[in-house]
């Protein structure tokens, strides 16, 4: 508190004091502002790696996107494919059952007359 009082010398004391302490909370202020500054910086760099981190993993989740289509494209030919070729089996397995019947198991003569006679 201020104390006013008539003599120069207490009022240039006073004014010294008041100025020092003025001096003192600027100071204080002026490091609390550095800190939160320190602060508010430490924290903008934690963001903008949380920001790479985040686009990394979203480039992560495209790729593994894009590989998990291609994969299911591979497996759907895969799957016609395979389906194909059990059909040829099938188509393989009528055919050789029938060349048994004819030639294994019919008789001489039945061969050369279905041959002759039947195309």
């Amino acid at each position: 508190m201020l104390i006013v009082s008539e003599d120069n010398g207490n009022k240039v004391i006073e004014l010294q004091s008041i100025h020092d302490r003025l001096e003192e909370i600027r100071q204080y202020m002026d490091k609390e502002l550095s800190f939160k500054q320190g602060i508010i910086g430490g924290q903008q760099e934690q963001l903008a790696h949380q920001k790479a981190v985040l686009e990394e993993k979203d480039a992560t989740i495209l790729r593994l996107e894009e590989q998990l289509v291609e994969c299911r494209q591979t497996n759907e030919g895969t799957r016609q494919l395979i389906n194909k070729l059990l059909n040829d089996i099938s188509s393989y397995q009528k055919d050789i059952e029938w060349y048994k019947r004819t030639y294994e198991k019919r008789s001489l003569p039945g061969t050369i007359w279905q041959k002759l006679f039947r195309k």
